[in-house]
């Protein structure tokens, strides 16, 4: 699961990498081929969608686990489990954003509004303010404050309702999704409520949470069992094929059901990777994923700071010309952004996550 949420990073990664400051680099950019990698590397924003259904798949299915060995769900403990991963990455982040960014060269004061951060609101803080404000890796906070959201909510149904029938949560998932789907529906045309507002994108983690429930239930597990590698390859080919025809099959109010499609096939992806016996490929056996997606966090969240400090590297010496300097600055981006989170997981983040051990 690891070196599927580091897949997913990735993915988003090279979105920004393409898209963020594009306006920057020289002619090259025109090319046929530049072209085609640029409309390829612009479905990488899907990667949030993979990260929300990951996560519902998760956290329900531990929630689920926990009630049934323990007879019920400590969602105090649970919180503060959630709280030392989330929280102290996230505010270090914030507050360099908000509060030491503007003071170093090159820095901006941003126009996002900290007490809306500090609550786990900055998707809302996005909708209002995100078109207007040019420091990005404050934006890419917004997705963390949707899972926050959605660890409040959910462990606090499971725990406080305690649903007698696995059944009922299936129906709750679902209307959750009907839910979801009416608010797209009601602000199609407003694309930022759509693309950040938690009540548009809930619909992803609600699939992640009937995928959690149904292994948990050890419903899925026979049918990927027997899963040929030809039935899994055709799955993906129509998957990767909608994905690649994104703007061209979702438009208008085919928009409402955007992500409902995507969220299906990242269900298959993640119950594939799990329990298929026949797959092509299983990401974390591939060398470095499995430790790379431990990373992930921090990886999401610094990549877009170093994105803008090598842009204005790369400006200054006017180095943008030559598609040379393009994949330089890719690689460079992606390895300091790469090491950082590596120094961040093990220096900053892993004392906070051995301390979940005394909130079992």
């Amino acid at each position: 699961m690891n070196g599927l949420r580091f897949v997913s990073a990735l993915a988003i990664f090279f979105f920004h990498a393409f898209t963020l400051g594009r306006e920057m680099w020289g002619e090259f950019t025109a090319s046929s081929l530049f072209k085609a990698v640029y409309a390829l590397a612009g479905k990488g924003h899907v990667g949030v969608s993979f990260f929300f259904v990951i996560s519902g798949f998760l956290i329900t299915h531990l929630l689920l686990w926990e009630n049934q060995k323990k007879g019920r769900i400590h969602v105090f403990n649970f919180l503060l489990r959630r709280t030392l991963r989330i929280w102290p990455l996230y505010f270090l982040v914030v507050c360099f954003g908000f509060f030491l960014f503007p003071l170093l060269p090159y820095g901006i004061v941003t126009v996002h509004e900290f007490w809306r951060f500090a609550l786990f609101l900055s998707n809302i803080d996005e909708i209002i303010h995100g078109a207007y404000d040019p420091i990005n890796f404050l934006s890419a906070t917004w997705s963390v404050s949707v899972e926050e959201q959605f660890y409040v909510a959910w462990a606090g149904l499971i725990g406080f309702i305690a649903f007698r029938k696995w059944q009922t949560y299936l129906v709750f998932f679902t209307v959750i999704i009907g839910i979801s789907l009416a608010f797209r529906w009601y602000y199609i045309e407003q694309l930022r409520v759509i693309y950040y507002h938690t009540f548009a994108v809930m619909s992803d983690l609600a699939i992640g949470g009937i995928i959690g429930l149904l292994a948990f239930k050890k419903i899925v597990q026979d049918f990927f069992r027997k899963l040929s590698r030809w039935q899994i390859a055709g799955i993906y080919v129509i998957g990767i094929t909608l994905l690649l025809l994104e703007t061209k099959l979702f438009h208008g109010y085919l928009l409402v059901f955007e992500r409902l499609v995507y969220a299906l096939f990242f269900a298959f992806v993640v119950l594939e990777q799990v329990y298929a016996t026949r797959s092509f490929y299983k990401i974390d056996s591939l060398p470095y994923m499995a430790k790379s997606g431990e990373l992930t966090y921090g990886f999401y969240m610094f990549h877009c700071i170093f994105l803008y400090y090598w842009q204005q590297l790369f400006m200054r010496f006017g180095w943008t010309e030559q598609i040379g300097y393009f994949m330089l600055y890719l690689l460079l981006s992606f390895s300091s952004t790469y090491l950082l989170s590596w120094i961040s997981y093990h220096y900053f983040e892993k004392p906070f996550l051995k301390l979940k051990k005394y909130f079992r």
